[in-house]
């Protein structure tokens, strides 16, 4: 895997027996996939005691943002990244106007996520506690775990 350049990676078995922290009964979990692992990341979501309701897809944009981002990819050339919505519980969604999809522009660092993911989409819908596995830095607000954080 590419990633294993930029940082420690765990097999998908060890992810499923991850112990996750102390969570709400009414959860929401986000969690980004890629494309070539959709059956394995449906297999996390269930094994940490959720059901997959939705997905959010990042379009992604140049740094710049003025073009359509070109991406790694065996068959076609990937400009975006998918994000399974899964809850445990019956969490309600505090508004009911977040998009299924977002453009923001890829950032030069493997892996991150755009900062309108987080304030726009996750704090928007539910008011928290915020907890961030395999965080590569610390946000405000939020419990963020990861050997990087």
């Amino acid at each position: 895997f590419r990633s294993q350049k930029h940082y420690d990676v765990m097999n998908v078995e060890d992810i499923c027996r991850f112990e996750l922290p102390p969570l709400a009964d009414d959860a929401y979990l986000f969690l980004w996939r890629v494309s070539a692992m959709v059956e394995k990341a449906y297999q996390v979501c269930r094994a940490w005691g959720f059901t997959p309701k939705s997905e959010i897809v990042w379009r992604k944009l140049s740094s710049t943002g003025k073009k359509e981002h070109f991406g790694m990819g065996w068959h076609v050339r990937a400009a975006h990244e998918t994000c399974i919505l899964a809850v445990r519980g019956k969490p309600k969604p505090l508004v009911r106007n977040i998009r299924s999809t977002f453009e923001a522009a890829a950032s030069r660092q493997h892996s991150a996520k755009p900062e309108i993911f987080y304030t726009d989409i996750v704090e928007k819908l539910s008011d928290g506690p915020y907890v961030e596995l395999v965080a590569r830095s610390q946000r405000k607000g939020w419990t963020c775990l990861g050997n990087e954080s």
